[in-house]
């Protein structure tokens, strides 16, 4: 641990990563929240049709990020290797990938989009007006997709070379846009959850222009001509596709399984208001995880790719302690400030807060353990170990912490905090297998020497085949 903060270039290089990642993640939660807050300024029934809305929004964003996993771990390490032909492709491939899935899952939401909307306001004595709302909402949004994609195929690359700071840049200004957007278009021109949508379509659409834009015009190397030699060798489209099936298969077993968790929860009375707080609380201090998961990725992939297997390994002890001691510290200021947070909702009432405080001061003290296991993730992640991290992620969710979840609320009269503090702890579980993996030393390996010579194909004629 001494080591890693000693070293400076260590150090800012991983600030360099990550604090731009922190940023954004940090503007987009505010302009959500003040987003969240303006529509409820319109009806009830807006509140519910937009959230409803954003469930598929949801399942769109984890598809998306899981079918561009493979392809990341690629770019990470032909990025430190240098090979820019390699690097093109990977890049390629998510274009390919994301453009084939926008084509499916945009048709569908058009069409059964209100199926999802009604299964969501089933319970709700206004579902009817849910439904006229959603009509209006979903139809515009679900547009935004399009360039959504886009800039999440450039911006990603983008975070997986090292270059995070245009990300940032594109995100604050985008962000910023839909917020003003929203302002003008709810309650100046009155036009409701319809210039919620409108907000969104335009500020993506911004996003991705300024991205796109920048990214050409200082040509860099992952875009620059990779239209004009618009080709993927087969061996690396094979190689790609199989690091990708067990990453996208994990991040829907994922989000359904916190789903399954949140329902088991529910299970007990008067317990919805404390589990927002929760929610919105972990989103908050998530932010500097998100920051960790993406400069571990980064440091440890380029440098697999680079072929500098032992540095590698010297650089997942000095993340791995690294984020130890960032979770212990935010762990404690969480703990330290933890009867306070509830207050900030002064319309719930006091067995909801302390509820809501006690579960706090227990995600707190778990903080290291689930820090332990990002790095675990994202460093057996880097070296390709992808069916690895599907069984110490979703499997052990789906096993363990699932069903014990069920058992748990339906079959003992357990309190919510007991319940919660169980599974909580099934992460050690989790936490040890990651690091008996990182420790047997078999995840540090440089995928670029496995891809052949060129020998190339377009990608769109390898799919056909």
């Amino acid at each position: 641990m001494i080591k890693a903060l000693k070293d400076k270039q260590f150090i800012k290089k991983f600030l360099a990563i990550t604090f731009p990642v922190m940023v954004q993640t940090l503007v987009s939660f505010i302009v959500t929240f003040v987003d969240n807050i303006m529509v409820g300024g319109v009806s009830n029934e807006a509140v519910s049709a937009v959230y409803s809305v954003n469930q598929a929004s949801f399942f769109f964003y984890v598809a998306m990020f899981g079918l561009f996993s493979g392809a990341s771990i690629y770019v990470q390490q032909f990025s430190g290797a240098k090979d820019v032909t390699h690097l093109r492709q990977a890049f390629l491939y998510k274009l390919v990938v994301g453009t084939l899935f926008l084509a499916i899952i945009l048709p569908i939401l058009f069409l059964f989009g209100h199926h999802l909307v009604a299964f969501y306001s089933r319970s709700d004595t206004n579902q009817a007006a849910i439904l006229v709302e959603a009509a209006k909402y979903m139809p515009i949004l679900i547009l935004s997709y399009i360039p959504l994609l886009f800039a999440t195929v450039y911006a990603s690359t983008l975070r997986e070379t090292g270059r995070t700071r245009l990300p940032m840049i594109a995100g604050v200004i985008a962000l910023s846009t839909n917020a003003l957007l929203n302002a003008l278009f709810i309650y100046g021109l009155k036009l409701g959850v319809v210039g919620a949508a409108l907000a969104t379509v335009i500020a993506r659409l911004i996003e991705a222009a300024i991205i796109i834009t920048i990214a050409h015009r200082q040509k860099l190397d992952f875009c620059h001509q990779a239209y004009r030699q618009f080709k993927i060798e087969p061996k690396l489209f094979r190689l790609i596709s199989k690091k990708m099936w067990p990453l996208l298969i994990n991040e829907l077993l994922w989000s359904t399984g916190m789903i399954m968790q949140s329902l088991s929860y529910a299970q007990r009375d008067n317990v919805l208001s404390a589990l927002s707080i929760l929610s919105t609380t972990t989103e908050i201090f998530g932010i500097v995880f998100n920051g960790l998961a993406v400069g571990i990725s980064v440091m440890v992939g380029s440098t697999l790719g680079a072929g500098k297997i032992e540095e590698a390994r010297d650089i997942s002890k000095k993340l791995l302690w690294l984020g130890i001691l960032i979770s212990l510290s935010v762990g404690a200021f969480m703990i330290a400030i933890s009867p306070f947070i509830p207050r900030l909702w002064a319309t719930v009432g006091n067995d909801q807060r302390t509820l809501a405080t006690q579960m706090i001061i227990i995600y707190g003290c778990f903080l290291w353990v689930y820090s332990v296991c990002i790095s675990a993730y994202q460093i057996l992640r880097a070296g390709g170990m992808a069916k690895q991290t599907m069984i110490m992620d979703s499997g052990i969710m789906w096993v363990g912490t699932v069903p014990l979840a069920w058992i748990l609320a339906l079959a003992t009269s357990l309190p919510l905090v007991g319940i919660f503090a169980i599974l909580q702890s099934i992460d050690i579980i989790k936490m040890i297998v990651g690091l008996s993996l990182i420790r047997n030393g078999k995840w540090a390996n440089n995928l670029t020497t496995a891809v052949s010579e060129p020998v190339v194909l377009s990608a769109v004629n390898d799919l056909l085949k």
